[in-house]
């Protein structure tokens, strides 16, 4: 099959995206769960793996395009998929690639609920830029555990399930 967009218009967006919404609720899920367990337990790099996971997919969702795929199904329908605005598991390049109006109201809600917290959103995801693939290779020799805050990437995965929850549901086209 190949990608074809619907010919008058160029993008297609909904904010948050629902399918990767969902994908980054699923993992904050599994977040909360994992984080539930008694110290010693052994899931570690997996609860900091899935708190950096829902980061990820929380920043992606807020920026993503549809993506429409004929189907050939005789009625020409067409299967709805999601791309996020950018590949890759940079948090601060996710976030800047996220429209500048909720950008804003992403970064402004940060700063009201961060209480103690220093730096703003900008600042704060780009303490934990590696800590996906630190998670999943600790072995490694560039890796350092040591240097993610478990308690602040937790939180930062939880305010980010908040903020996405909360917004008012939108969809943007732009047209050719």
């Amino acid at each position: 099959m190949t990608r074809n967009k619907a010919p008058e218009w160029k993008s297609r967006r909904e904010i948050p995206d629902p399918q990767i919404r969902d994908a980054a609720d699923q993992y904050e899920a599994a977040r909360e769960l994992l984080a539930g367990q008694p110290p010693g337990s052994g899931l570690l790099l997996p609860l900091m793996n899935t708190s950096a996971v829902a980061i990820e997919l929380y920043l992606k969702c807020l920026s993503a395009e549809k993506v429409y795929i004929p189907c050939e199904d005789g009625v020409e329908g067409q299967l709805v998929h999601s791309e996020p605005a950018i590949r890759g598991h940079s948090l601060t390049v996710l976030f800047d690639k996220i429209p500048d109006d909720v950008r804003c109201d992403l970064a402004q809600a940060y700063e009201e609920r961060k209480a103690a917290a220093s730096g703003d959103l900008r600042h704060n995801l780009s303490l934990f830029e590696g800590a996906f693939m630190t998670t999943r290779y600790p072995f490694e020799t560039q890796a350092d555990l040591s240097a993610i805050n478990l308690r602040g990437l937790m939180s930062l995965s939880s305010f980010l399930r908040e903020f996405v929850a909360a917004i008012e549901h939108r969809e943007t086209i732009q047209w050719d």
